[in-house]
């Protein structure tokens, strides 16, 4: 087996352990035995459970920096919608990354840090989505504290998203319900022919269950 392929078992053997009880709760010696090696071939290729997170770390922001190229290159509406869909699924691909946030701030500073620069990242792309579209006339004229404050609402959701999930044990929430939550931020600020294409165009592409 390659090095390479030992990092990545123990990379998805940790993923599913941490998705499932907690960064704190999950030791060495679990993602091994879930991975099926010894602690010793684990410690060869990561010392120790933050070496795993920052390998962890640097997929979630593969996948974030895709979506928010996406934000710039691909402005649309139903571009936006398909783009919603990519980061539920990496919400729910990397939940604990989302639900322990509290937890990674306090023990794993380096973590942390990389968390806060997808945050302005987010926001940042967010808020230049929206100037893209008041330029194709479907967001109303908006100030920029105004395009900051409701990114920072989406990205509050986003984030929260898993926890009121979590917490909730409900089944409604699901990408549909995750979707229809982020455009009730936007749709007040669109403009009728925003309205109109969001209606002919997006809605009917939402995912309902």
């Amino acid at each position: 087996m390659s090095g390479q392929t030992t990092r990545n078992k123990i990379t998805e053997a940790a993923l599913m352990l941490f998705n499932g009880q907690g960064l704190q709760n999950v030791t060495l010696q679990q993602i091994a035995n879930e991975a099926s090696i010894s602690v010793g071939n684990l410690a060869y290729h990561f010392h120790d459970k933050e070496q795993i997170l920052k390998k962890i770390g640097n997929l979630i922001s593969a996948d974030m920096d895709k979506i928010l190229r996406l934000w710039k290159n691909l402005p649309g509406l139903l571009d936006f919608d398909n783009q919603l869909t990519r980061l539920y699924h990496l919400l729910d691909t990397y939940s604990f990354y989302f639900l322990d946030i509290l937890e990674i701030k306090r023990l794993y500073p380096y973590i942390h840090a990389v968390q806060q620069e997808h945050i302005a990242n987010f926001i940042l792309q967010l808020q230049q989505w929206f100037e893209s579209n008041m330029k194709r006339e479907l967001i109303l004229e908006l100030k920029s504290e105004q395009t900051r404050k409701i990114a920072e609402m989406i990205w509050f959701i986003s984030s929260f998203w898993m926890t009121k999930k979590k917490i909730l044990e409900k089944e409604e929430f699901f990408e549909g319900a995750f979707k229809d939550m982020i455009w009730q931020q936007i749709r007040p600020f669109m403009t009728n022919q925003g309205i109109n294409e969001f209606e002919i165009i997006v809605y009917p592409g939402l995912i309902r269950e």
